[in-house]
């Protein structure tokens, strides 16, 4: 049985920050010192078309903007237009706030998707007579204007249950809409508290308790009826007892060992991050064919983690150690394709290059780990 737990501190240069443990493994570190307006949905204002490029950049409020894709949008965009636009990236560098005009509304079990009319179910329900009764069940909502997608989570509600939250977020919708007719542009109209969503989807997904040092997140978090215990910082500090400064320095450095001794390089950059895996301390000298192989498999792994702990993003490089087998390399990867399944954010294996390289995409979301606290001395 695991042993989760979600520790919110700001040891580090008073960055508040989230560390999501397993089995004392670091998962994932969330970003709360920022206010994030990732999911937020706006009433923009267009300031530019740029078609040669096919986007608009559209001022969300008084001192942020946004890039909006006008691939796959019909309707005719033109400068000084006011749009509806939800936040669907966080700012990245020099890159501005990704924008989309369709439309996400989430509830527990449920998600509606304005602009979108298909009626979706999560690809890990795999019983087929329990997605077509949960697909049915919708089916009195569907229209022209939105959709749904039915969460993992959502078999363990009832239909009752489910067509409550359905009812809640089609009424959001036409409020939000409504909202948006009388609204000046450059204004807010719906905002998420990024705290209390990312908690609060923990708690339904590990079902384990959040711990803090930080009396304002206690008395937030405390208030939405969440399970949360407060370390009053008295004989031993949340950083000491649960090693976060170590676990954070670990998570910066460019280096990561492998039980094996081999070792992984991270280089993130502008453009993409690159990995590199070598063969260290590993002994290779005796049956070097499948020592290679096992150093591959450890390192594919740990790369998965890093990835997600790191919050890493776009085009990703891997460079593994080389291998003599057409069918090894086959094999590793659809191991990285099975692995990489469970990520949080979309995470696509495009596959090795000519060159032995394997190629990744991952969703842009939030901002990587590197970008927002600072590297340990």
């Amino acid at each position: 049985m695991s042993n989760d737990k979600l520790i919110i501190s700001d040891f580090h240069d008073g960055c508040l920050l989230g560390f999501h443990m397993c089995d004392n493994r670091l998962v994932r570190i969330y970003n709360f010192n920022d206010v994030s307006v990732l999911g937020n949905i706006y009433c923009g204002y267009v300031k530019d078309v740029v078609k040669n490029i096919n986007a608009a950049f559209v001022d969300i409020d008084t001192d942020k903007k946004g890039y909006l894709s006008l691939k796959g949008i019909s309707q005719n965009i033109h400068q000084g237009d006011k749009i509806l636009v939800q936040v669907s990236g966080d700012k990245i560098k020099s890159k501005e706030y990704s924008l989309t005009t369709k439309i996400n509304l989430n509830s527990e079990c449920l998600v509606l998707t304005a602009g979108n009319t298909n009626i979706s179910i999560s690809k890990k329900i795999t019983d087929e007579a329990l997605r077509n009764e949960l697909k049915n069940m919708l089916m009195q909502f569907h229209n022209d204007e939105f959709g749904f997608i039915l969460r993992t989570n959502s078999t363990r509600f009832s239909s009752g249950e489910i067509k409550e939250q359905a009812e809640k977020l089609i009424r959001k919708w036409e409020d939000i809409n409504q909202s948006f007719r009388h609204a000046s542009p450059k204004s807010a109209l719906e905002k998420r508290n990024y705290l209390e969503d990312v908690c609060k989807e923990y708690v339904k997904k590990t079902n384990c308790g959040i711990i803090t040092d930080n009396s304002m997140v206690f008395e937030k978090l405390a208030a939405c009826g969440l399970d949360i215990a407060y370390n009053e910082n008295g004989k031993i500090s949340l950083s000491n007892k649960y090693s976060l400064e170590k676990h954070l320095r670990q998570a910066l450095n460019r280096k990561v060992w492998l039980k094996s001794g081999a070792y992984i390089i991270i280089e993130p950059t502008e453009a993409l991050t690159v990995i590199d895996i070598n063969t260290g301390k590993a002994e290779c000298r005796t049956n070097r064919k499948e020592t290679i192989r096992k150093i591959n498999i450890e390192a594919a792994a740990e790369i998965v983690r890093q990835i997600q702990v790191r919050n890493l993003s776009g085009i990703i490089i891997i460079d593994f150690i080389n291998m003599d087998s057409d069918d090894d390399y086959i094999w590793l990867e659809q191991y990285m394709q099975d692995i990489v399944r469970d990520d949080f954010a979309q995470c696509y294996i495009v596959g090795f290059t000519k060159l032995g390289l394997l190629e990744i995409s991952r969703r842009k979301k939030e901002k990587p780990l590197h970008e927002f606290v600072k590297k340990l001395d």
